[in-house]
């Protein structure tokens, strides 16, 4: 599980990040440059004949298209609805992950973790409507957006858990990075397209960080956990996005929240935490 808490730990930072520099560089060249970047690094250290096939394997291709999607749609749902509605949303996996996994390949999760998603989601809500509950009054289009982003990355998630076990990290990453940039790239005809040489350095944070290291840590912990369990765990992003958006971005951070926050880690922490086995009686002696 190590490798996913780092993952999340990882990913968190990024949205910060590209807070910070949304301002110099626009939302889809943005992905495009992250993701090609981390193709042409990981592809000057993979890059013989058969790692290039794989990039059109049809089960690569497959999990690529949630990952991109999931990306393309937050950028054009968070123009549309408000910061708390997509935090809310988008962390709403867990829940598509029960509802997919039980659908589509019959799979059951214990007590134990369903109370742990049930505890961490909550703090999610907690976290991203401070308890005021006027924010979600109103349902829009970058609201449906958002459930499907969270769909989306629920089917990653499944769809990653399965694949590891054929697949090589580097494999899967190479693939994603380079369909994430292919079904992108179109995207920028679509925008006013603006790049700063001040977002060089977040672009080049976003690239080595959060999508090289943090997709190696992430397929490298996804093989070994369940699905719901990596979900889960994943939600650590929304703590460390509020603490780094705390402390170095200046954002408030309410007592309310802060209950949030204590609630998302409780859920992770119950995922972690596993029951000691029940002890056999000793056997008792002739009376």
């Amino acid at each position: 599980m190590i490798y996913l808490v780092l993952a999340a730990i990882v990913w968190g930072s990024s949205f910060p990040t590209i807070t910070y520099a949304l301002g110099d560089i626009s939302p889809f060249m943005f992905v495009v440059l992250r993701f090609c970047a981390a193709f042409l690094i990981l592809l000057a250290r993979y890059h013989t004949r058969a790692d290039l096939r794989r990039l059109f394997n049809r089960d690569l291709i497959l999990i690529s298209i949630p990952n991109a999607l999931s990306f393309i749609l937050q950028f054009k749902a968070q123009e549309l609805t408000t910061a708390s509605k997509t935090a809310l949303f988008i962390n709403s996996s867990p829940v598509f992950v029960v509802l997919l996994a039980a659908i589509f390949w019959r799979e059951r999760f214990g007590r134990r973790q369903l109370a742990a998603m049930a505890v961490a989601l909550t703090g999610v809500v907690i976290t991203s409507t401070r308890l005021d509950f006027s924010r979600l009054s109103a349902v829009n289009m970058g609201d449906v957006l958002c459930l499907i982003v969270g769909l989306s990355w629920a089917l990653f998630i499944l769809l990653s858990k399965r694949l590891t076990k054929r697949y090589q990290p580097y494999e899967m990453a190479q693939a994603l990075y380079f369909w994430t940039t292919v079904l992108t790239l179109p995207l920028l005809g679509f925008e006013e397209v603006r790049f700063e040489w001040r977002a060089a350095l977040p672009v080049l944070y976003l690239t080595i960080f959060p999508t090289i290291l943090g997709y190696y840590l992430y397929l490298k912990g996804v093989r070994l956990v369940s699905s719901l369990a990596t979900s889960t765990i994943i939600l650590i992003e929304v703590v460390v996005a509020f603490v780094i958006s705390y402390f170095f971005l200046g954002e408030s951070f309410s007592p309310v929240e802060s209950i949030g926050v204590a609630m998302v880690m409780a859920g992770v922490i119950m995922v972690f935490h596993k029951p000691r086995p029940t002890e056999p009686p000793e056997p008792q002696g002739p009376a």
